[in-house]
């Protein structure tokens, strides 16, 4: 088990969320005795696609708190993320960055192991929080996969938020399609070393560049409406009556996986 599986495990409880309220559509790998221990539903979706399955599943299920887990988000599945930041899907999206940078805080980063090219990257990444925060998410954070108390109360803050939430997690892997039980923890060592704390700072400030250190924290926290509930609104002021609010059914378990359709 890793820091980033426990970590998760120990937000779901500091947030008093009950693992069948829970569902983890994914396009990084659990495994399966994984999700057994924790006892929550997990869609493992095609790359790129976490956010378009997690936005299937909340429309389907308002009750349900989910939480989608994507690998490269910015490469494949960027475009998911956008709509559903501008949307507002009820959404905690957790990115894990793979990616490996070649210089921090002009300190050359240790290599993981080549798998796909032998030649180091040279392009710029997506600054995430920024992104989200550009898009309308209504909280944005950032740590390593090290920072497990702070990660932790960020996490659980995040499921209490009404709308999507992002939070991207540095955790370099062996390769580019590593398994979320796959972090290499004298990796991250490097970039929680490397780090510094700055919650409240603006997201347009936090790229991580190569000559600075690493600004991690929470950054922003917000509220808006949800998708659902703009919907509700809209329907309603057209219809009246007629209408019958998403989310709402006559008899339903308010809660966990019999939730409202």
């Amino acid at each position: 088990m890793n820091e980033i599986i426990t970590t998760f495990a120990q937000a779901l409880e500091k947030a008093d969320v009950k693992p069948d309220q829970v569902c983890v559509p994914s396009d990084i790998l659990f495994e399966p005795e994984t999700v057994k221990r924790f006892g929550f539903d997990y869609f493992h979706t095609t790359r790129g696609r976490a956010i378009a399955f997690g936005t299937g599943l909340k429309l389907a299920n308002p009750a349900l708190k989910v939480v989608p887990f994507a690998g490269d988000l910015m490469t494949i599945g960027g475009n998911h993320f956008v709509h559903g930041s501008r949307r507002n899907m009820e959404l905690t999206v957790i990115c894990i960055n793979n990616f490996v940078y070649r210089k921090i805080a002009g300190k050359s980063a240790p290599s993981a192991a080549q798998k796909f090219s032998p030649y180091s990257t040279f392009e710029e990444p997506f600054n995430i929080p920024h992104l989200g925060n550009s898009c309308s998410a209504i909280y944005t954070a950032r740590w390593t996969a090290l920072h497990t108390e702070e990660l932790a109360a960020s996490i659980a803050e995040a499921l209490g938020k009404k709308g999507l939430s992002v939070i991207e997690i540095l955790a370099p892997g062996p390769d580019y399609y590593t398994g979320i039980s796959k972090v290499n923890v004298d990796l991250v060592r490097f970039y929680y070393d490397n780090s510094e704390i700055r919650n409240n700072e603006d997201p347009k400030n936090v790229g991580i560049k190569p000559d600075s250190r690493i600004i991690v924290g929470k950054f922003t926290s917000k509220e808006r409406p949800t998708f659902i509930d703009q919907y509700n609104a809209q329907l309603s002021s057209v219809l009246g009556e007629k209408f019958i609010p998403h989310g709402i059914r006559s008899g339903a378990d308010p809660g966990g996986k019999n939730g409202g359709d």
